[in-house]
């Protein structure tokens, strides 16, 4: 089966920009892309921050490269703004992450630097050969809010923070709260009542609904702090401990975010398929044999229907590692973006919006996409994009070079 015979391994993608740092030229080389994922927590002088890199095309050790973390506050978001705290951290060996290729790296920073406006710079810098080294920047807001969440959610088997707004439902997780309470502080965790919704088209011109915060009565489970939980239930949920202060949680099962299940396969085609193709492949007994039809015929050949399905379903991964809100990457304006057009061939990030430019190519129009932060109780990874109709004629000509069996898209 094509399925069996396809892989929905990690992908590539990264928006940091690179800085080399080196005496003789290198032989121009394949660049490695580092993705920062972050947690924190709070004390009452101080904002923790576990600053969590991985490079997802894995060209580089991480846990053997990197040497230090150079970070900056300034009063705004740009390198023009009024520098108020320079720092660095050494990696430490007991902040390699091997197990799994990540890094962790803690990160202190006063609390009074924690205000509307700032935002910090982080630059991991890595040794490669000889006296070379490489440096990769992120930048990200910090607000006065930040200061309130007393907690982070664990990983029962790792002990690792949960970083990413996601887990699965074989997943066992726990709660530490920062308090003086010896353990015996409590937390509620309710599921949200919210109806999936796939990501518009980019010419749409409907309003994406967010989810509401669930009252604390009902249907709550109250903990306390280190008790073992494992949701069971596909969905979003709301963690509140006593202090108010709260945290989404999306909740999947199989092996999210990697695609393993046929189920999982079907929903992300919304993109590319019809009203009549989507019911057909939810209505038949035999998902995977419809799936794997599908496939071949928009490809009209076995091998090039593996290399769509390998194409399409590591985009879905990666959306779903990077852009999972308060639903799965996939579903989120972000997800759709990089899903159909792929990575973008420049990226500008500020500190409420992500703007996205493809370049023109013999194949492809030039075409750009703005993102909006908005703002919710349920996560700081949602961005929204700003719909327009001149998409229109752009998004079904790329919809239709997929169709085609056109993959260098």
């Amino acid at each position: 089966m094509l399925l069996l015979l396809s892989s929905c391994g990690s992908s590539d993608i990264a928006y940091a920009p690179m800085y080399r740092d080196s005496a003789p030229a290198a032989p121009k080389t394949e660049q490695p892309e580092v993705v920062l994922q972050y947690g924190y927590y709070s004390t009452p002088d101080s904002l923790h921050l576990i600053l969590r890199f991985e490079e997802l095309r894995q060209l580089l050790d991480l846990t053997q490269t990197a040497d230090r973390v150079d970070f900056t506050i300034r009063s705004g978001s740009t390198e023009r703004d009024m520098l108020l705290l320079r720092d660095t951290v050494q990696v430490l060996p007991q902040y390699r992450v091997a197990s799994n290729g990540t890094l962790e790296v803690p990160v202190t920073v006063p609390a009074k630097y924690v205000a509307a406006g700032n935002s910090m710079q982080v630059r991991l810098w890595m040794k490669l050969a000889g006296q070379e080294r490489l440096g990769v920047s992120h930048r990200l807001a910090l607000k006065p809010d930040m200061l309130q969440k007393d907690f982070m959610l664990l990983q029962v088997r790792t002990n690792a923070p949960v970083l990413r707004g996601f887990a699965t439902t074989s997943d066992s997780l726990y709660l530490w709260q920062h308090s003086d309470t010896n353990g015996t502080a409590t937390f509620t965790t309710k599921q949200v009542d919210y109806t999936l919704q796939p990501a518009l088209p980019p010419m749409s011109t409907r309003q994406e609904t967010l989810p509401e915060v669930p009252q604390t009565t009902g249907d709550t489970l109250s903990m306390a702090t280190l008790d073992t939980i494992q949701l069971e239930k596909e969905g979003l949920y709301l963690l509140r401990t006593g202090s108010g202060a709260t945290q989404g949680l999306v909740v999947q099962g199989g092996t999210f975010p990697l695609i393993t299940r046929v189920q999982d396969m079907i929903t992300p085609l919304i993109y590319l398929t019809t009203s009549a193709e989507r019911e057909a492949l939810y209505n038949t007994q035999d998902q995977k044999a419809a799936l794997d039809a599908f496939w071949l015929k928009i490809s009209k050949d076995k091998k090039l229907a593996r290399e769509l399905i390998r194409a399409y379903y590591t985009r879905v991964e990666t959306a779903n590692k990077l852009y999972t809100s308060f639903k799965p990457g996939w579903a989120t304006d972000r997800g759709m973006i990089y899903i159909i057009y792929g990575k973008p061939h420049n990226v500008s990030i500020s500190t409420d919006s992500e703007t996205w430019i493809y370049r023109e190519s013999e194949a492809t129009p030039y075409v750009k996409f703005v993102f909006t932060k908005k703002e919710n109780n349920f996560t700081e990874n949602h961005f929204e994009l700003v719909r327009n109709r001149e998409y229109e004629e752009n998004w079904y000509s790329t919809v239709a070079r997929w169709r085609a069996g056109i993959t260098n898209l």
